[in-house]
């Protein structure tokens, strides 16, 4: 099924493209192209505060180029990037019930401000991609600092009225290590627990011996490997799925790049929905998720 020519979605009046199957578990999957802000803007319309959890990565800043014109990631200052992440949470909000969980994965960007890199990422060629924000002068914090993104996003989104209800470290086990000399190397994310309200779904039994701090391998499923350059691990996905979303809930993922979150979720009993601006992700998404279905076919519906 992967190696099929693409399996062609249906064209929405409003621009993006849409489409939908129904797995083996029955179980259903929606994959929109589009703007994420966009595209939850119209789906809130017709079905607000439906998912019972939102999980998702968006792209971190100016760490990878994703071929994509609009791309969020790429913004000339660091407020301007909180804001976009920012915005699309809004329309989260609106279509996250009200005792809903999202689970936010964000990774952290250094300030060089040395110009244009001239080396040769092998771990990643898609770090690569000429003169950056953060190597040029005058971003406004010091070079070499770490810039805080997560936190400044974080603390963004509480401003909006989301509630942060626990920063969980992502300790990365056997992630391929940094080529740093003066810091210690990376070896964890943050994944930002928020919810809209003082009462919503929890589950603790999952996190018992670990509870803040998730010790979870790096590595992503041979799916996704390959793929996407920066894919979810499956037992990550699982994990917030386990605590934050009841059993045959809904799924979103705003950011839904090869679709691991959607896979997971549906593989699990819980329905998904998941949206990307690369045309070339939704078809792959679309594919794998085929792979699931009653029929091994997608069927087609609108707004």
């Amino acid at each position: 099924m992967l190696n099929d020519p693409d399996i062609q979605p249906l064209a929405l009046n409003d621009g993006t493209y849409h489409w939908n199957g129904l797995s083996k578990l029955g179980t259903t999957w929606d994959v929109y192209h589009g703007d994420a802000a966009f595209v939850l803007e119209q789906l809130s319309k017709v079905m607000s505060k439906t998912f019972n959890c939102v999980i998702t990565s968006p792209p971190y800043y100016w760490l990878r180029d994703y071929g994509v014109e609009g791309q969020i990631g790429h913004e000339k200052t660091i407020d301007r990037y909180v804001n976009a992440i920012s915005d699309v949470m809004d329309e989260v909000w609106n279509i996250l019930s009200d005792d809903g969980v999202l689970f936010l994965n964000l990774g952290d960007t250094y300030y060089s401000g040395k110009g244009k890199s001239h080396g040769i990422d092998r771990k990643n060629g898609a770090r690569r991609f000429g003169l950056r924000a953060v190597d040029e002068s005058g971003l406004g914090v010091p070079k070499k600092t770490i810039i805080g993104i997560p936190w400044r996003v974080a603390l963004e989104m509480i401003s909006r009225g989301w509630v942060l209800r626990s920063p969980i470290i992502w300790v990365k086990e056997k992630s391929l290590p940094e080529c740093v000399r003066d810091r210690p190397r990376r070896k964890y994310e943050y994944v930002f627990m928020f919810v809209k309200n003082r009462y919503y779904y929890f589950n603790k039994d999952p996190i018992k011996g670990e509870e803040d701090v998730w010790h979870i391998p790096d590595k992503p499923n041979s799916l996704s490997r390959g793929k996407h350059t920066a894919a979810f691990p499956d037992k990550l996905v699982q994990r917030c799925l386990d605590v934050g979303c009841p059993e045959g809930g809904s799924v979103l993922d705003p950011f839904a790049g090869s679709g691991t979150t959607m896979r997971v979720a549906v593989e699990s009993g819980r329905s998904a929905t998941g949206i990307d601006l690369s045309r070339d992700y939704c078809n792959y998404m679309v594919k794998v998720l085929s792979e699931l279905d009653e029929e091994r076919q997608c069927t087609f519906a609108d707004l």
